[in-house]
């Protein structure tokens, strides 16, 4: 896919942009197959967020997410997909330098209860001082508001990395979720991010599941 220089320009600005239909509908039905086939091989991890930022949630008690770490290894075909000229060539069009895939994770929100996240920055929890990674939000399914789209604080990548509240898992409290800006997606679709964008999600209050893969570049 070719970027636009209006789209390089809005991911420099804002720290994030929406790439429309980067994998075509046959390659994603492809990856999904594929991806099918490490869950029934190695399962989904329970991997809900804890802490007192949940209680402002109706239902919070009953949040879930399910989650398949180090994705590339698990499946050649997504390792090769991962690094392919298909997807590296936007990632590389955003950043201006070569760039490497180092990390890939499926996250599930369940139907009703999958989690909210709170404003956080990715930093906080790795690449912290590693300015030109880039995150790829790969979708699987359409998101909403009714299911958790991505939400994004614009410009907020050049401030660095906040400091984090750390009770439970890392957030910022001074962030409220409603003043972040919805950026839903469909299949197919890539968000992009910097690792120090502001960033978060309401809960899947929907009855079907929401899943992504969220993957993670660095420079080369």
């Amino acid at each position: 896919m070719t970027l636009s220089p209006q789209q390089v320009a809005d991911y420099r600005e804002q720290g994030f942009v929406r790439l429309v239909g980067v994998v075509d509908a046959a390659r994603l039905a492809g990856l999904v197959a594929g991806l099918e086939n490490v869950v029934r091989a190695d399962g989904l991890t329970d991997s809900a967020w804890q802490g007192k930022w949940r209680n402002r949630y109706e239902g919070s008690d009953r949040f879930t997410l399910k989650t398949l770490n180090k994705l590339a290894p698990s499946s050649e075909l997504w390792k090769q997909w991962l690094s392919s000229r298909e997807i590296l060539s936007s990632i590389e069009a955003l950043s201006g330098k070569p760039m490497q895939q180092v990390e890939a994770m499926l996250l599930i929100k369940p139907p009703e209860t999958g989690q909210a996240f709170p404003p956080h920055q990715d930093a906080a929890y790795y690449a912290q001082d590693q300015a030109d990674y880039i995150i790829a939000v790969l979708h699987l399914h359409p998101t909403t508001t009714e299911n958790g789209a991505l939400r994004f604080l614009p410009g907020s990548h050049r401030n660095g990395l906040l400091e984090h509240n750390r009770k439970g898992k890392a957030h910022l409290p001074q962030y409220d979720i409603n003043d972040l800006v919805e950026v839903p997606g469909q299949p197919g679709d890539l968000v992009c991010c910097s690792v120090y964008t502001v960033h978060g999600s309401l809960p899947n209050r929907s009855n079907a599941p929401r899943a992504i893969v969220r993957i993670g570049y660095n420079t080369a």
